[in-house]
């Protein structure tokens, strides 16, 4: 069993904030870098440090959908099981899987019990403003998550009202996966409360670069596990804006490499490449902004760069002026 009073993680400096010749500050964290067997393949800062998944996690917790059946008896499309996987922008896109996954169930947005806020995409939400309306469930950005699980309920003929609960059978289904798939036992994996009132999951940095890698490449997984993991890996593949949506890194990263990306909050990265490698960043204290440099820098490291690259962001004052920039340190 994990001692959760252990000390903090050690983690190293990933990115800096530069104003004018002054660097301002500095964001620290850490990266594992592992092939599917846990060897671990590059390292930065503390790779056995603890980290919660966030919604890095969500390809594995849908894992269920697909091991049970549910998603083919239902028939899903790729689009739908992708949005099952997403932190979407809460675009009309999204709303619509959602919506249909929903459906397939004869269920509504009623059902949803991920808690409501703006969609994440800036024009969307200035659209639902514009309208009068207030932000419902199915804006959420883990909308598609939870209607994922409900779906998975009403296929076992489970209760649909507490689904959240940690020892609900959604929930136990998904810690089982979640263990197999990262290669860490189930005793060992810690849970608390995710923003969107399920469990998050917290474990070593490295086991989540190695259930990535095992997603991503397939290698280490059989039976069912293997072909579920496999329609996850290509419902995102093939519908990377499904995942996340306009101006979005995951999106980015898979419309322009060979890479399954799943980032999630408090600036958690999770990536797998097919050539049997997976890769996990946590930036010490939860900065977005920190998240592109330094997840840039380290696949640079592996050799995978997209068109265009540039590892540096600006950062502008109120006028839209540059006044400063966040660059990498690894």
């Amino acid at each position: 069993m994990h001692d959760a009073s252990a000390s903090l993680p050690q983690d190293t400096p990933l990115a800096a904030a530069r104003r004018g010749p002054v660097v301002e500050s500095v964001h620290r964290g850490r990266v594992a870098v592992c092939d599917p067997t846990g060897e671990i393949l590059d390292a930065v800062g503390d790779p056995e440090g603890y980290v919660y998944l966030r919604s890095s996690a969500k390809p594995f917790q849908a894992l269920p959908l697909l091991l049970s059946g549910a998603a083919d008896a239902l028939r899903f499309s790729d689009e739908e099981i992708a949005v099952a996987c997403a932190s979407h922008n809460g675009e009309p896109r999204h709303l619509s899987a959602v919506r249909s996954i929903l459906r397939r169930v004869g269920l509504s947005e009623d059902d949803l019990q991920n808690g409501a806020h703006p969609p994440l995409y800036g024009s969307a939400a200035a659209r639902l403003a514009r309208s009068g309306e207030v932000p419902r469930r199915i804006h959420g950005n883990c909308s598609g998550k939870h209607a994922g699980m409900l779906a998975l309920c009403v296929h076992e003929g489970w209760n649909t009202t507490g689904y959240r609960r940690p020892d609900h059978p959604v929930q136990q289904k998904i810690l089982g996966a979640l263990s197999e798939i990262c290669v860490v036992g189930r005793d060992e994996i810690l849970v608390a409360g995710d923003n969107c009132g399920v469990p998050t999951f917290a474990m070593p940095l490295k086991n989540l670069a190695i259930g990535f890698a095992r997603l991503a490449s397939g290698e280490g997984l059989s039976g069912e596990l293997a072909v579920s993991a496999s329609r996850i890996r290509d419902a995102m593949r093939s519908n990377p804006y499904m995942v996340a949506g306009t101006d979005r890194l995951d999106t980015e990263l898979m419309q322009n490499t060979d890479l399954l990306v799943k980032g999630g909050a408090e600036a958690v990265f999770a990536c797998g490449s097919p050539e049997g490698w997976g890769m996990a960043i946590k930036v010490s204290d939860g900065s977005g902004r920190a998240v592109r440099p330094a997840v840039l820098a380290a696949l640079s490291r592996q050799g995978i760069r997209t068109p265009g690259q540039r590892e540096t962001s600006e950062l502008y004052d109120l006028h839209g002026v540059a006044i400063g920039e966040i660059s990498p340190l690894t």
